[in-house]
């Protein structure tokens, strides 16, 4: 029954605990929230790698494009159950003395970071410089990302201890207080439009719109101006596309005030599909915001290897990618915190240590898979813990069902075709951090 804001009596929402043998309808229900929330956020990396690095303008390598977006799907699917599920390491206590694993248990999804995003560009730009073809830049990225992992898999074998000397609560505590500020402005940026055009707004200024830097002219691709919304191209913060963002937000207060316990909990799926289908019924003069193209030219079957870059190293970029996996040690130490807090579990303890090597294990095994799947480096996610905090959801069986999904969306490349037409102006992410 649904709830009534005026009332003085309100029913609890019921936090599903860990361990929580949650139905499987219910499962996939709460693990499709998960893997939408996440979505834009791990397909975004390579997207962007791909399209303006690898490729790079008139953008003509459309089938590059979609391969990167099906290639980081699966991979987060894959590592996200290897997360949850959480593996001991074949006689770790004989050689370490001590239990070690890969994963760290909880309803922790793993995706593609945004903290290797800029090395990734200026690396490969700087080797095309060079005269290397993108696709083998890339390689040679992906095969540096697979040395530098090494520096986390040390973090992760080092004792509870000195993980805490390294990395101290208060530490930890800003990370996640800075990741929960950082995410609500990217959040805000693609209610304005899209992050790539927030980001370029620059271009418009007076000072720099003959030249810029040693005079070099300004590229007017990627602008300003947001190309994330089907066929509607408007300049960033355009009234048309925070009134479509509204929408999702209007829905999701709506929800809060007068929905069911079980729309409560299904609220990241109903807010965004709400927002979709008012993306769908609208158009401005005539152009639709949802651009069934992008369904239209997606395969309908995809994979991992349908396109392959050779695995090389490029030497410059080893210290930059070094303190990558040291900011994402972390920001994982920070993730796995909050996770813990939003289902209800303790901070301390033989337990948390455990979950806290056993995640940080998982960056570094699941960076190394990423670039042998032909991905960028997977890391832990910070997104779930907003879902988890609204949807009161902390069962494995929901983190399972998130990789299930992921990897679905990958393979049936149509359902990424379907999720990369949704507006940016429309996407939820901010929301789950707020």
């Amino acid at each position: 029954m649904p709830s009534l804001p005026w009332r003085n009596t309100r029913r609890p929402m019921k936090l599903y605990p860990l361990d929580e043998p949650l139905p499987l309808l219910a499962s996939l229900v709460m693990g499709l929230q998960h893997a939408f929330a996440m979505v834009g956020g791990l397909i975004t990396p390579p997207y962007v790698v791909a399209k303006f690095t690898i490729d790079a303008f008139p953008f003509t390598k459309v089938d590059l494009q979609q391969y990167a977006i099906v290639a980081a799907l699966i991979t987060s699917g894959i590592c996200t159950i290897i997360n949850v599920l959480q593996f001991e390491i074949p006689f770790s206590k004989k050689l370490f003395g001590r239990r070690l694993f890969i994963g760290s248990g909880l309803l922790s999804v793993m995706g593609t970071s945004f903290t290797f995003l800029p090395i990734f560009e200026i690396a490969i730009r700087q080797m095309k410089a060079d005269g290397i073809a993108g696709e083998d830049a890339y390689g040679k990225m992906l095969g540096t990302s697979m040395a530098c992992a090494i520096l986390e898999i040390a973090f992760s074998l080092c004792p509870g201890r000195v993980i805490k000397k390294i990395f101290p609560p208060l530490v930890s505590a800003i990370t996640v207080t800075l990741l929960g500020v950082a995410l609500t402005g990217t959040g805000m940026k693609y209610w304005g439009g899209g992050v790539v055009c927030a980001e370029m707004i620059w271009k418009e200024h007076s000072q720099v719109v003959d030249s810029v830097g040693f005079g070099q002219p300004v590229s007017n691709v990627p602008g300003a101006t947001c190309t994330g919304n089907g066929k509607v191209v408007l300049p960033y913060g355009s009234t048309e596309y925070i009134g479509l963002g509204f929408s999702v937000l209007a829905f999701l207060v709506v929800i809060e005030l007068f929905g069911s316990t079980f729309m409560k909990n299904s609220n990241v799926i109903l807010a965004l599909l709400f927002g979709y289908m008012i993306a769908g019924l609208s158009n401005y003069d005539d152009l639709p915001y949802v651009d069934t193209q992008k369904i239209a030219d997606a395969p309908v079957v995809d994979f991992l290897w349908t396109q392959w870059f050779g695995i090389g190293f490029y030497g410059p970029a080893v210290v930059p990618m070094l303190i990558a996996y040291v900011v994402t040690t972390v920001e994982t130490i920070g993730d796995v915190t909050a996770t813990h807090e939003v289902s209800e579990l303790v901070t301390n303890g033989k337990e948390y240590t455990q979950r806290i090597q056993g995640s940080l294990m998982a960056d570094a095994v699941c960076s190394i898979l990423a670039s042998l799947f032909t991905s960028m480096p997977n890391t832990t996610f910070s997104q779930n813990n907003g879902v988890i905090a609204i949807t009161k959801c902390a069962s494995r069986r929901a983190g399972l069902a998130t990789g299930f999904w992921l990897i679905l969306m990958g393979v049936l490349a149509k359902i990424a075709g379907i999720i990369t037409s949704i507006p940016d102006c429309g996407k939820y992410f901010s929301y789950n951090f707020v």
